[in-house]
């Protein structure tokens, strides 16, 4: 499997996760009136992928630009993006 095909099954396993995820969280709301570590785990893992996905995109438009600008501002957005995802994980 090479790039664009392995980037488009890490796409379909992330709205596999994401389904699941929905469907277990109204399964366990109803069944126990609360969530359940497992959904937030599956809700995590399918972020995790989604963000990669787009990072890896992101990362050859800006790749693909001739301003050093768009690679130090990608950059930037990614370390946002991983900071504020370990924050909300400590934080729960």
């Amino acid at each position: 499997m090479k790039g664009k095909g392995f980037v488009n099954f890490l796409a379909y396993i992330a709205i596999a996760f994401v389904a699941v995820a929905l469907f277990l969280s109204k399964v366990f709301y109803w069944a126990l009136g609360s969530g359940s570590p497992v959904v937030t785990a599956m809700t995590l893992i399918a972020q995790i992928i989604a963000y990669s996905i787009t990072a890896v995109f992101a990362f050859f438009y800006a790749k693909s630009r001739k301003s050093i600008g768009w690679m130090i501002a990608f950059i930037i957005f990614v370390i946002i993006i991983i900071v504020f995802m370990i924050l909300n994980i400590s934080i729960k």
